[in-house]
């Protein structure tokens, strides 16, 4: 619809435009439902595989280059390499301390993950390429920004 202001995103890809009524009970066909939800299945675990094999690599890489760049920080999220499990399938971690090796380099550090503690190498933790926000606190009011990142102006009356 052209009238409604609504974004494009791709779990509106995996449903179906809603239809306004009730459907005729006697027009629905089970085969056709099967194949749909088959359909419907195999569209997902594509969009997952993809994603999986596509932007973790892709993560993994930025990583290695952003890591040279720009150190790690206490509180960013990472994702945890696990050896005993595909590289698709890493474990989100918060990092509570960075330990510098002998040369002031950081060589480890200390993450949250799931419900324990574990001191990890940097080279095993791939950096997500969004930072995470600094909670502001005291004079400066946080701005209210627009899903698209702008930032709301209100209207002069």
């Amino acid at each position: 619809d052209l009238d409604e202001d609504s974004s494009i995103t791709p779990e509106k890809f995996l449903h179906e435009t809603p239809i306004s009524g009730v459907p005729d009970v006697d027009n629905i066909d089970k085969s056709k439902l099967n194949k749909r939800c088959k359909y419907i299945h195999r569209l997902r675990q594509t969009l997952r595989s993809q994603f999986r094999s596509q932007y973790l690599g892709q993560l993994q890489q930025q990583s290695i280059k952003i890591y040279n760049t720009q150190p790690i920080k206490v509180d960013e999220i990472v994702l945890l390499e696990d050896h005993n499990k595909r590289r698709s399938y890493c474990n989100p971690a918060r990092i509570l301390k960075v330990i510098p090796g002998q040369d002031g380099q950081i060589r480890l550090v200390l993450i949250k993950a799931e419900n324990s503690e574990l001191l990890r190498p940097v080279q095993r933790l791939y950096r997500l390429e969004l930072e995470n926000p600094v909670v502001k606190t005291g004079d400066e009011p946080i701005p209210l920004t627009t899903s698209s990142g702008r930032v709301v102006k209100n209207p002069a009356k």
